[in-house]
């Protein structure tokens, strides 16, 4: 199992904390607007991501959720870099 904690503001390049841009969040409104996959599982995932909670996923869900944040074309590389290394 892996454990996933995506409640964290995101970063400008200095650094700096950017006002409302909050990980979790932005994954979790990005998994709710997807119309590919695994609805229930996605919708689960995407609530607990909106209210702060970690997540502890097993091997399959951690990959997916990855590969999902990695495809997207909706997130920056700057946010995605910062979600990505809490894969790690």
């Amino acid at each position: 199992m892996s454990k996933i904690d995506l409640n964290k503001n995101l970063v400008d390049l200095e650094g700096k904390e950017i006002p409302n841009a909050n990980a979790g969040k932005l994954v979790a409104n990005l998994l709710a607007q997807d119309n590919k996959g695994d609805a229930l599982k996605k919708f689960g995932i995407a609530q607990k991501l909106y209210n702060g909670d970690k997540l502890d996923l097993d091997a399959s869900d951690t990959q997916m959720l990855k590969t999902f944040v990695e495809a997207s074309e909706q997130m920056t590389v700057l946010a995605k870099a910062q979600i990505l290394l809490e894969f790690k």
